[in-house]
């Protein structure tokens, strides 16, 4: 069931929800503020029209800052409010005093803003160089006795501490920002990963979607799927996302190399040094672009390695990094999607294939006459069945007559055509399906195979040529009508529906034969 979306916030509601972050971004420092402008009114002297000024400096500061929070420009507007901030400290100081009147510290607060919200090492240096003139101009300029000489001293020391918080703090902040940004990185990875996995599950071709996928979510150069043989002594490449694919084929890798250190191990190599060296398939690795960065990921299968995915990167990396922990995770997952979909295919094969004869069964036969019908092409239904069976089992026993079923279906396939179908549909009874044939040759065609009858034995066969709108069942059932006068006229012969329905066809036409 689908989780029902919220509705589409209104422009009202977005302002109200932008105003309420950029205020909650401010707030400790518009706290602060206040509490210090209200304790500087308890000083001794305290110059009421430079007091108006340093606050209004102070407002217009706030207002800078929650503009460029409005408008997305938070790290734009930070240094120019920082700046403006500033100069509502110096004014501030003065009508308190000078020197003694202890808001100075309140500098930090703009350092800390600029290191929080910029990433720029030079808006931290500008403003870094207000909090100097901060305090230094007004010993310049004005001088004792509000201010001495010797806040040179205390000048440099807060610039260099001030100096050293923004710069720790920036950097704090770049390392957080990257690792929050690498862990939605890695969220938005996994959540592709997992849908990729889903996807593979409905994959025509499995193996070549998986190398697709890795490739485009590790951001490799290209990806190689390599399988063991039965023996387990060679691997060979099933799959790859090269576009030429006979460059990933031409060389089995059989030398020691991380291809086969990753397959007999099943633990994963990356190679950083001297890949061209250690790779399993050089003309592989040469046709992907000779990169420097390979990974050798074993594809395991239970606790059994069945095969090695191959991923390169034009660029070195590290096990830890992202792309390299994606690769690997998401061709862990493709082996278990693989390892899924032959198991699936090796029983749908099981439930089409007749165990003794290797042919397709009658539930294939059937499938493949369905889908016979939907197509425009014209073809043909042949039946043929041994003559004598059931005497040549009574005579020389079931495993002889498994024998001649086996040799006569080995036969028959090896004569006809890759679009025909041949299947066995009963006990020694088979069904061929000829494609786009023409009566002669169909009919030659029977007659080869009926010649290739080992141990002496004889078959009949029908056949019939689908009609214009005739359903399947009739073209099949006058096929079998063909083949019963076939048996019925002697068998060892070949007899084809004289007609196009049993209305127009009354029996069947025998074509070729001998007396039996």
């Amino acid at each position: 069931m689908p989780v029902p979306s919220l509705p589409p916030s209104t422009p009202d509601e977005a302002w109200t929800g932008d105003l309420t972050k950029a205020a909650r971004d401010l707030a400790p420092i518009v706290v602060t503020t206040v509490i210090a402008w209200g304790v500087a009114l308890a000083g001794e002297r305290v110059a009421p029209a430079e007091y108006v000024i340093s606050a209004a400096l102070a407002l217009a500061s706030a207002t800078i800052g929650t503009l460029a929070s409005l408008r997305g420009r938070v790290r734009a507007g930070t240094m120019v409010a920082a700046i403006v901030y500033l100069s509502a400290i110096g004014v501030l100081r003065d009508a308190g005093g000078g020197s003694s009147s202890g808001v100075s510290v309140l500098a930090l607060l703009a350092v800390l803003q600029t290191a929080l919200y910029s990433r720029r090492r030079r808006e931290l240096a500008v403003v870094l160089a207000a909090v100097a003139a901060l305090f230094l101009v007004p010993i310049l300029v004005f001088g004792p006795p509000h201010y001495p000489r010797t806040g040179y001293r205390s000048a440099l020391l807060s610039v260099l501490v001030y100096g050293i918080v923004g710069l720790v703090t920036q950097r704090l902040v770049e390392d957080i920002r990257g690792r929050s940004s690498e862990s939605r990185r890695r969220v938005r990875m996994l959540v592709r990963v997992n849908d990729t996995v889903h996807q593979l599950f409905e994959s025509d071709d499995v193996r070549r979607d998986l190398c697709a996928a890795v490739k485009e979510i590790s951001h490799a150069t290209a990806v190689f799927l390599y399988e063991a043989t039965v023996e387990r002594e060679v691997l060979w490449c099933s799959a790859s996302t090269l576009q030429h694919p006979a460059a990933a084929r031409g060389s089995l890798a059989t030398a020691p190399s991380g291809l086969f250190d990753a397959f007999q191990s099943g633990q994963r190599v990356l190679v950083t040094e001297d890949a061209g060296g250690q790779t399993g398939n050089h003309q592989a690795w040469v046709a992907a672009g000779s990169p420097p960065c390979v990974l050798y990921q074993p594809l395991k299968r239970a606790d059994l390695t069945v095969g090695v995915m191959v991923v390169t990167w034009d660029e070195l990396l590290e096990l830890s990094d992202t792309r390299v922990t994606m690769a690997s995770l998401l061709a862990h997952e493709g082996a278990a999607v693989i390892s899924h979909v032959d198991v699936v295919l090796h029983l749908t094969d099981e439930a089409h294939t007749d165990p003794l004869t290797g042919l397709p069964n009658r539930r294939a036969w059937d499938e493949r006459l369905r889908l016979a019908f939907e197509g425009p092409d014209p073809f043909a239904v042949a039946l043929l069945d041994i003559d004598h069976f059931k005497q040549f089992n009574d005579r020389r026993g079931h495993p002889e007559g498994d024998r001649l079923l086996r040799e006569a279906a080995e036969r028959w396939r090896s004569e006809t055509r890759p679009v025909d179908f041949l299947a066995r549909v009963g006990g020694e009874e088979f069904a061929l399906l000829i494609q786009g044939a023409q009566a002669d040759s169909a009919v030659a065609l029977l007659e080869r195979l009926r010649a290739l009858m080992p141990d002496a034995q004889t078959c009949s066969a029908g056949i019939a040529f689908r009609a214009r709108h005739e359903p399947a069942a009739a073209l099949v059932e006058r096929a079998d009508r063909a083949l019963y006068e076939a048996k019925a006229a002697g068998r060892d012969r070949t007899c084809m529906s004289a007609g196009t329905s049993d209305a127009q066809s009354p029996g069947a036409a025998d074509v070729t034969g001998h007396p039996g």
